[in-house]
């Protein structure tokens, strides 16, 4: 029987968000969204983003709902959660970025 070791969450999280696992999307906020177009949007993050691995898909979207958002989608969990640790605060156009794992994610991974 093989034993996973698990790390305790940071102190100071909602029981609700410290409980959720990761996976291999990541939701980025605090993005451009009137000083770059989407297409030039998504191919920046992709060349920064793949730095640290495979990435499957780079969703960023440019309505009022989620202008400023995007995610980013790893193929393993892994290289996710490297890239969220070493880019979450990274200035992006001028801006500190917030990446962290979403809550969950359906197969395009989008988060609901």
């Amino acid at each position: 029987m093989t034993t996973i070791a698990t790390r305790a969450p940071p102190p100071g999280l909602p029981a609700k968000v410290a409980s959720l696992p990761p996976n291999q999307t990541l939701y980025v906020t605090n993005l451009p969204s009137a000083k770059i177009q989407k297409e030039d949007l998504r191919t920046a993050l992709y060349m920064l983003f793949s730095t640290y691995g495979a990435v499957l898909d780079v969703v960023a979207l440019k309505t009022i709902k989620m202008r400023g958002q995007a995610h980013i989608v790893y193929k393993d969990i892994q290289t996710a959660t490297q890239a969220m640790r070493s880019l979450d605060g990274f200035e992006f156009f001028g801006r500190p970025m917030v990446s962290l794992h979403p809550r969950f994610c359906d197969a395009r991974g989008v988060s609901h």
